[in-house]
């Protein structure tokens, strides 16, 4: 029986130093948009546990060469998992049933030649760069010269249900916040829609150019109405049923940089509606020629959220201009001889998407420039959206380049990962801050498999499924060393919604290379992990699900092998269904432990910091016949005060994960008919109680 040893307190630490900055700390997992991510030091820690010497700070820091062990990740996501086993030599078997994470782990993951990537990026760039850059021509007011629009701002209308007139949805006249000067902000006059920058924007102010005297952040309407000028107020889906189509766009702003001014915002001119009015007049009449998807948006949890506006086409999410400039760069990637190389832009060029759409909205003055489209797990009409130059600006015109273009994320996140997989590094806290440390001698650059049969050759390091792991037949009996993996928290993402998204430009990138995968209009999530109300799937199908792959897993195992997996959920059935999977498939809790899950800000925890707490729990599992007792376990009260000298802050929510934890532990084992006798010595009354008692009875 292996000892309580991990160092959870440290590697919460580097896991909260990692989630402040993902991007920069692992690149190659940030390629292209995934959902729920744990950080990548979680795994490692996890895998060091299961695979190392024991003492896994000291193993954490140096490279290793676990190539005759083989491990499975069976709900490999976004491939966080897979990256870090393979740093450490391990030979891995991925799995998802959801073709956008095969794409994005079989792209992200393997050998790359930087050489060619770049050769096949400058062909692109010769052939649409300029089409592309041309959409975005306005004049600047200051000098009057042509420049490209690195930014334009738009407001979403409405028609008005009394007098037919088109009202903005816009709850005040702020555009965004200045987080430069606090209290300050972008507005815009009620009256002649006149932009500019003031420093206080609870002020009265008076407009530049019509002498309107107004307070701009003064609450307009409600925010789930609208308010016409006729005096009508009513809820915004009322007037977007009576319509029947989705809401129409404003212009309202444009934000240049030009080289002899500076950074300007200003109104659009006449010249500007007439450009885009033109152009958007293209589009419509070579509709059915463009490369664009052309999938319903289907019912369901996320995608109702884009129905009651109106939307019913995925294509309905993207303005005229972004339709134009997506068709003309998926066309110019497709024409890139080099597969590997067309195949990694391809997924670069979905990943542009996340930040081209009227999904997305400003962020603010002086910080990040867009918000990208799932800034909330979820698929949320912008009222406000920004539009980004997809192309990018050149980085001599725009500081650091401009946010969400194709050329200027391809320096910062696929050159970036691909230099960083060739020589990883880690944070190591040190007197005052982390530094960096390079790990000397690992690389994240795997060779891909057709079958299982090339892992155990040494033919290839990583074997990739897209298909359901409730069946792997591709894996033998008794072949898996370790499983490792972040199976879906229940109800909290619903993966394959989201990721229709993407998923609708891939199949018409990839659907002749890989109709497996991409044949179908949408992603098959018939057999998703998730309990996802929206397509009838409930808890009892969640369990049902996660119990068949955990039974797969102990199929697959070696005698000897663990399942190791991360869980967090701030409710009381899901912890259940864990439960439940768990002895169904015959496993019990060897041994658990708490980690770092997500910063604060985090999407996942955004207004609920209280309710979800920042713990994930790490279960280590054996199969119920192989192992004779659980391991010893640290009292839950040690637990949470080393956590706290590590400058982790627990709330209530992180108490009853752990106590439900431990009470998860203590049900497998009652449930394999295995009486566990411990000692309650050190341990608080409640946790004697609460470890001895059915999860569903946790409050």
């Amino acid at each position: 029986m292996k000892p309580q040893t991990v160092p959870y307190a440290q590697l919460s630490a580097l896991a909260r130093v990692e989630a402040h900055r993902k991007q920069t700390h692992r690149p190659p997992y940030y390629v292209h948009k995934w959902w729920a991510r744990r950080t990548g030091s979680v795994f490692r820690g996890m895998a060091l546990d299961l695979l190392g010497s024991g003492d896994v700070m000291d193993d954490y820091y140096r490279a290793h060469d676990f190539s005759d062990v083989v491990c499975l990740d069976p709900f490999m996501g976004g491939g966080t998992g897979v990256g870090e086993l393979l740093r450490l030599g391990c030979k891995v078997v991925g799995c998802d049933l959801n073709p956008v994470a095969w794409f994005l782990v079989s792209q992200a993951m393997r050998e790359a030649n930087e050489g060619h990537l770049q050769a096949a990026f400058e062909q692109v760039e010769r052939r649409v760069a300029r089409r592309i850059s041309d959409m975005y021509l306005t004049t600047c007011e200051s000098c009057g010269e042509d420049r490209s629009a690195q930014y334009t701002g738009w407001v979403k209308q409405v028609p008005c249900t009394a007098c037919g007139e088109a009202c903005d949805l816009r709850r005040s006249q702020v555009i965004m916040a200045d987080f430069q000067h606090k209290g300050g902000g972008l507005v815009e006059c009620d009256r002649c829609d006149h932009v500019w920058r003031t420093r206080n924007v609870s002020a009265r102010v008076q407009c530049p150019n019509c002498r309107r005297r107004f307070v701009p952040s003064e609450r307009r309407v409600h925010p789930a109405n609208y308010r016409c000028r006729c005096g009508n107020e009513e809820p915004i889906l009322r007037a977007i049923e009576a319509d029947g189509r989705p809401p129409t766009h404003r212009m309202r702003f444009l934000d240049l940089q030009c080289p002899s001014c500076g950074r300007r915002h200003q109104r659009p001119s006449q010249q500007d509606y007439e450009r885009y009015a033109a152009l958007e007049g293209k589009v419509r009449r070579n509709f059915s020629k463009l490369n664009i998807p052309r999938e319903e948006i289907p019912p369901g949890y996320n995608t109702d959220q884009l129905r009651r506006y109106g939307y019913r086409y995925w294509h309905e999410l993207f303005s005229a201009r972004q339709l134009r400039g997506l068709d003309l760069l998926f066309r110019a990637v497709a024409s890139v001889n080099d597969r590997p190389s067309r195949e990694l832009l391809t997924l670069h060029a979905s990943s542009v998407l996340e930040f081209n759409s009227l999904l997305c909205s400003a962020k603010g003055l002086g910080t990040g420039a867009i918000r990208h489209a799932f800034a909330h797990h979820a698929l949320i009409p912008a009222k406000e959206p920004l539009e980004a130059h997809l192309w990018g600006l050149d980085h001599r015109f725009a500081v650091g380049g401009s946010s969400g273009g194709f050329s200027s994320l391809y320096y910062r996140r696929l050159v970036a990962a691909r230099r960083w997989a060739e020589h990883p590094a880690e944070r190591r806290p040190g007197p005052r801050d982390t530094e960096s440390v390079a790990v000397a001698g690992e690389r994240l650059a795997a060779r891909i498999a057709n079958d299982f049969s090339a892992l155990v050759n040494d033919e290839a390091d990583m074997l990739l499924l897209c298909q359901s792991s409730e069946s792997l037949p591709q894996v033998p009996d008794s072949s898996v060393d370790f499983v490792v993996t972040d199976p879906p928290f229940a109800d909290a993402v619903m993966y394959s919604e989201l990721s229709d998204y993407f998923y609708v430009w891939l199949r018409r990138a990839l659907g002749d290379t890989y109709p497996e995968c991409f044949g179908r209009p949408l992603v098959d999530d018939r057999r998703e992990a998730v309990h996802n109300p929206g397509r009838g799937r409930d808890a009892a199908f969640y369990t049902e699900v996660l119990a068949a792959v955990f039974a797969e897993c102990n199929r697959v195992m070696k005698t000897d092998a663990r399942l190791a997996f991360t869980f967090h959920h701030s409710g009381e059935v899901a912890w259940q269904s864990v439960e439940d999977g768990l002895v169904r498939a015959g496993f019990v809790v060897e041994r658990y432990w708490p980690v770092f899950a997500e910063m604060e800000a985090g999407t996942h925890l955004q207004g609920k910091a209280g309710a979800a707490g920042h713990l994930d729990i790490v279960f280590v599992c054996g199969r119920s016949k192989d192992i004779a007792a659980p391991a010893p376990q640290e009292p839950i009260v040690q637990m949470g005060e080393r956590l706290a000298e590590a400058g982790l802050r627990l709330v209530a929510a992180d108490h009853r994960a752990l106590l439900k934890a431990r009470a998860v532990q203590h049900a497998t084992w009652g449930r394999a008919g295995v009486r566990v006798h411990r000692s309650t010595e050190g341990l608080e009354a409640a946790e004697v109680v609460l470890a001895a008692s059915p999860v569903k009875s946790l409050s």
